[in-house]
């Protein structure tokens, strides 16, 4: 049932999310094995700057804010808006740890596996696959859907 599977896959998510001692630098990596170089747009670099720069993070809210202009403003492609849901949830942790509150939601962090891996699977590159498996630290078992 597709439900069951999204069920499991958010529970994948979470599990992964909840191992990371150190999230927002592991949601870098996750974002950086995702995203292509020579594509980057700035606001993916901005992203990346940030999660590998501990004195940045309590700019997350600006971080998250400027992704998510920049996504709503153009016809970007499926793959490309992963990308910026990923970048997003880099902003939205970095802030979480770092900024004033209010608070974005405690769970923005579970997401990160499943887009990343939704991400990987849609591109049908076993060299992809393999990067952005290596920078979540897991994949799903076949009891959460598709594996490598």
């Amino acid at each position: 049932m597709a439900s069951d599977r999204a069920n499991d896959m958010r529970q994948w998510g979470r599990s992964l999310f909840e191992q990371q001692r150190h999230p927002v630098t592991w949601a870098g990596h996750v974002l950086e094995a995702a995203s292509p170089r020579l594509d980057r747009t700035p606001e993916i670099e901005a992203a990346l700057e940030m999660a590998a720069d501990q004195a940045q993070w309590s700019r997350g809210r600006e971080l998250f804010d400027l992704v998510r202009h920049s996504s709503l403003r153009g016809e970007n492609l499926p793959a490309e808006q992963l990308l910026f849901r990923l970048a997003e949830l880099v902003g939205k942790l970095a802030h979480n740890v770092a900024g004033p509150p209010p608070h974005f939601d405690h769970h923005a962090g579970w997401q990160i596996g499943p887009i990343a891996y939704r991400l990987a699977v849609e591109a049908r590159d076993p060299a992809f696959q393999v990067r952005v498996a290596t920078a979540l630290g897991s994949w799903p078992t076949a009891e959460h859907g598709p594996t490598l």
